[in-house]
Parts: structure tokens; sequence; C-alpha cells
């Protein structure tokens, strides 16, 4: 209903600074007002917080537009989930946020950030990580996948990913079949089963890397080899962050007898405060071994961790001591909402803020006080630190923030 919508609040007369909310027009994403749900709650919190924040909707008739409003802002939010919309050229949008973003205005998420972070191939580049798996392999053609592969399966049971598609299509369960001996051939025989429905085939090897060139050929074409985690059937654990803060553990269990963990696949999902005792060991290594170094791995030191994103994680090994690994299995940061989760919006803003204040200060556009150490390449500020950051953020450092405002 109409009176339901959310409206954006009265701009401050004083911004502290102006952030965009980038929106595309069209979309199942889009309530009645043609905004995503969460986007008007998000920037009415920024705007709480003193910071003026409008909403811009790009098309390619726009392009000058919206070129000249971020261009003189502070920082923008892209919420343009990864679709076709009529107007809009993919490769214009983002050729745009880019060039925007090199002139210093902050991406969050910049778009190079959301295809690398996106990619399958991003657990090939964290395979030396605590929660990658060093034998991961990246084929970006077919003679190398047709080379590589029968030497990965002789060795174990292997899970194959397509970089395109979602809710588990293309994602490949492959063992040799039962009672199968001596060395891989193409034509040894494979039991398969794909993730997105859990159906079962059975192919030779040759059958079935002519029918995976389809993953590799194309735009963004690229298949993923790692290692089978028989633990899969217990299901994935998704982990919610706003920048480098979880918000919401989700443990998605698979049907009985399945390895997907959709719900269009009968998955269950269960919901955890982030500090339950039962991920205790997932949240220690994850936050304070493999997070501050997660943007330096994927070759994007000089971006921040984005805004709101997701990592979920497979069950691994037991370790000596009898506890429970976890190896990542996807991350994704294109447009990852929070419209379940509303209550989040001020997390959000306070993250966007942190975000904008800490790339200013890396930038060189704003000297960082001495008392507040400056963060380390690909290593995020604890919260802590950040206490009280407004004050000396605007106030202790005012000329430099009427600079900042172009």
């Amino acid at each position: 209903m109409a009176d339901d919508l959310d409206v954006l609040l009265p701009q401050p007369e004083n911004p502290y600074g102006q952030c965009y909310f980038v929106e595309c027009r069209g979309g199942s994403d889009k309530k009645a007002d043609g905004h995503r749900g969460d986007t008007i709650p998000i920037a009415n919190e920024l705007i709480k917080q003193n910071w003026a924040c409008q909403t811009i909707f790009y098309s390619d008739a726009e392009y000058k537009e919206v070129e000249s409003a971020l261009s003189k802002a502070d920082a923008y939010i892209c919420r343009v989930n990864p679709g076709t919309y009529e107007g809009v050229t993919n490769s214009k949008l983002f050729g745009l946020l880019r060039d925007v973003a090199a002139k210093g205005v902050v991406a969050m998420s910049h778009p190079d950030v959301m295809q690398k972070m996106g990619a399958k191939d991003a657990l090939v580049k964290i395979r030396d990580l605590s929660c990658g798996l060093p034998d991961t392999y990246a084929y970006y053609d077919i003679p190398s996948f047709k080379a590589q592969f029968p030497k990965s399966i002789a060795e174990h049971p292997r899970v194959l990913k397509q970089n395109r598609g979602s809710q588990g299509e293309g994602i490949w369960v492959c063992k040799l079949k039962e009672g199968h001996s001596g060395p891989v051939t193409g034509r040894t025989m494979l039991d398969l089963q794909e993730a997105v429905d859990n159906h079962k085939e059975e192919r030779t090897v040759d059958d079935f890397m002519t029918f995976c060139e389809q993953y590799i050929v194309g735009e963004d074409g690229q298949l993923i080899d790692q290692r089978f985690l028989p633990r899969i059937v217990e299901g994935e654990v998704r982990v919610n962050m706003i920048y480098d803060t979880p918000t919401e553990i989700v443990h998605k269990k698979p049907k009985a007898g399945g390895i997907s963990a959709t719900l269009k696949s009968g998955a269950q999902y269960i919901s955890y405060k982030p500090d339950d005792p039962l991920f205790a060991p997932l949240m220690k290594n994850f936050l304070h071994n493999d997070l501050p170094r997660i943007m330096s791995v994927l070759g994007m030191e000089k971006e921040p961790i984005p805004l709101i994103w997701t990592a979920d994680f497979i069950l691994g090994d037991k370790t000596s001591d009898g506890l429970d690994s976890y190896v990542v299995g996807e991350f994704n940061c294109s447009c990852v909402g929070i419209t379940q989760q509303m209550h989040l919006a001020p997390s959000v803003a306070k993250g966007a803020i942190r975000i904008i204040r800490e790339q200013k200060v890396k930038s060189g556009q704003l000297a960082a006080p001495p008392s507040v150490p400056t963060a380390r390449p690909g290593s995020p500020l604890s919260p802590k630190h950040f206490n009280g950051m407004g004050d000396w953020f605007w106030q202790g450092v005012k000329a430099e923030t009427q600079s900042i405002g172009k």
C-alpha cells in the first residue's frame, strides 16, 4: 500500500557531506515508489547523522545528469541489482561509477569489487587463507580445463562451479563411479549431482567436460574446480556482514539426501547471533585472521570491504584438536539487501560513514587526528577506534571538511 512507503526526510541544513544512492528504474526488487525496500530507510538514517543523502536513478539517457551529481558528492552507494533494465547499458553505468570513483568519490561498492569478489575465481585467490582450499583451480579456457580436471578428479571428488547463474545452477558434485580402479581416462564414468535441484546423472569424463564447455565460453565465462567437502550435507553457514561487522549467522540445512542449500530445494534456514558459541571458532578465525587480508589477496587493497555483503562457508575437515573448520564457498556483495532486517538500517548508515571517513584519510583528502590510527592497507580499523569519531572528523578538522565538499 502507498501508505506503507517510506518518505525521504528533509535534507540537513549544514550537512557533513553528500552521499547518493544510485538505482535503476524497474526490476522485481522495487516497491511502488520505484525504490528498493531498504533504500529510503538507510538514506534516512544517514540524514539523521547529518549527512545529505539523496537517491538518483540512472539510465543511459540521464548519463550526464547522474555523472554531474555524483562528481560533486563525497560518496555513492550502488543499489543496482544485477540484471537487465530498460534503457540501461550495464557497461556504461559501471564505467561511470568507475570514473567518478577515480576522481575521489568513495564507492560503496566499486564495480570492480562487486565483479571480483562475486566471481567464482575469488575462491582461487583466497586459497592460501585459512578459509580457502589450496587445491582450487580456475579454468578460463577449454584446453586448461581438459588438461587439469582428469588429474583433479583422480585425486579427490570435486565440485565444479560456473561463474554465471544462481541458486545452484551449474554447480556439480563430481565423483568417480563406485568400483572404478586404475587411471582416469576420457572413458571413465562419473557420478554427478547438480546443486540446483539435487538431480543425479552419469557421464563419461569426456562427455562431461564437453558439456561443461558452455560454462567457459562467452562473457565472464570461467569454471572453478574445488575439492568436494563431504560435510556439505550438513549445510552451509552464511555470515551476513555490514562492513567489517557480522550481523547474523544463518545455517542453511539441505533437505535430507540433498546438497543444495537453497529454499527452492527444500533447505531449512536457522538464524543465530554472531556471538553464538556454536560458531565461535569460525568467527574468531575469519574476523581476526582472514578478513584483514581479503581485499589484498583479491587484488583490491585500495578499496574498502563492501558495505553490505555475505560470505557462505562449508564445513571442512575437523582440526587436530577436534574443532570444526570452515571453507568459503562464495562471496556476494552485489546489492545485498536488508529488507528483511530493517532494524539494521542505522548500522548500515554508520558503516557507510566509517567507510567514507577511512577512505578520505587513506587518500589524503582528510588528515587523521594523532590520537586515532589510520588503517593499514587491507586491515580495517576496529570499531573501538571510532568512538567519538564524528567530533574529530567534522569539528576538529573543519578546514579539511570544507575542502572535501566538491
